[in-house]
């Protein structure tokens, strides 16, 4: 699906492809493009509709690249189902041109769509850098957001670690999984943003505005700060895995115990009954009356021996 805007006359308003040619400042977001739109975008910004797709491809590593009439940039950005995923730019200075493909729903483009038109108009009267400036804002915003929601979820995991009914073993070692995975991919997408901020700032693309380009060092700075935390939080939660495994590990080997004294309270009175059991004639104290009490007299005192004694040590 391809959306067009296009300032006119100070006004935003639905546009065509053929917007895109003209002077006035237009923006192309085209979502989860078919194979004709990939062709129409292809042959605009001079690029085969294969390199686009190859471009939008999950593996794809975030760079900036100079066409014969465009700047083409592979930015990651996080998606509303937590997955990192690449937003494929054109900037055109000449045309006035921003076109974005991806794949999937943006949360930072729909915010921005949600802007109310004073604010948009303002945005698409400073020309297409600025346009990029404020989506790599607004991407930064989104990762800011999904953080945010990490934070809260390990507050909760290291609350239920560290809870005494720890039954939903199973569960929390997918979370924590899932978690840890979601935030390596950021911290590799956001490696390689940060990298394709700097080569904007040190000029890469020829058709940006120059005197924007010192807004990225802002976006450079938050870039870095995201990196730091997403670090962090990895840390933290490789330290409450380790926790976590240590808590069962411990766990099991405390039932152990407890199994091992109860086996052992067991022993004594069953080896004393399977001595006087025997087939023979002559069993020490056997012919006495009162043997048999005898017998249960001595199994119920060694029992409250080792009761006593593991009770002492902690393992009943």
């Amino acid at each position: 699906m391809i959306k067009i805007e296009v300032l006119s006359d100070k006004t935003i308003s639905e546009g065509n492809i053929h917007d895109l040619e003209s002077d006035n400042v237009a923006w192309a977001d085209i979502v989860n493009p078919t194979k004709d739109e990939l062709k129409i975008i292809g042959k605009l910004v001079g690029l085969e509709s294969s390199a686009i797709e190859s471009l939008l491809e999950e593996n794809s590593r975030p760079m900036i690249n100079n066409l014969e009439k465009y700047s083409v940039i592979v930015f990651s950005t996080p998606l509303k189902e937590e997955s990192v995923k690449p937003l494929v730019i054109f900037i055109s200075k000449s045309t006035n041109d921003f076109i974005t493909v991806r794949y999937g729903e943006s949360r930072s483009i729909n915010r921005i769509n949600s802007w109310d038109v004073k604010r948009k108009i303002v945005m698409f009267e400073k020309g297409p850098t600025y346009i990029l400036f404020r989506l790599m804002d607004e991407i930064l915003a989104t990762y800011n957001l999904v953080i945010g929601d990490i934070d809260e979820k390990l507050g909760v995991i290291e609350d239920i670690i560290y809870s005494e009914e720890n039954h939903k073993e199973k569960k929390l070692m997918v979370e924590m999984y899932n978690l840890k995975k979601v935030l390596i991919y950021f911290q590799k997408g956001l490696s390689a943003n940060r990298e394709v901020i700097a080569s904007i700032e040190k000029e890469y693309g020829e058709f940006l505005n120059k005197k924007d380009l010192s807004k990225f060092r802002l976006l450079y700075s938050e870039m870095t700060r995201l990196i730091e935390i997403t670090s962090t939080y990895r840390e933290i939660l490789t330290t409450l895995l380790e926790v976590h495994l240590s808590t069962i590990s411990n766990s099991i080997n405390v039932t152990m115990k407890k199994l091992t004294a109860w086996a052992a309270l067991i022993l004594v009175p069953s080896l004393i009954a399977s001595i006087y059991g025997m087939n023979f004639n002559y069993v020490p104290k056997a012919s006495l009356r009162y043997g048999f009490y005898l017998a249960l007299g001595l199994m119920l005192v060694s029992m409250l021996i080792l009761y006593a004694y593991f009770r002492r040590q902690d393992w009943i």
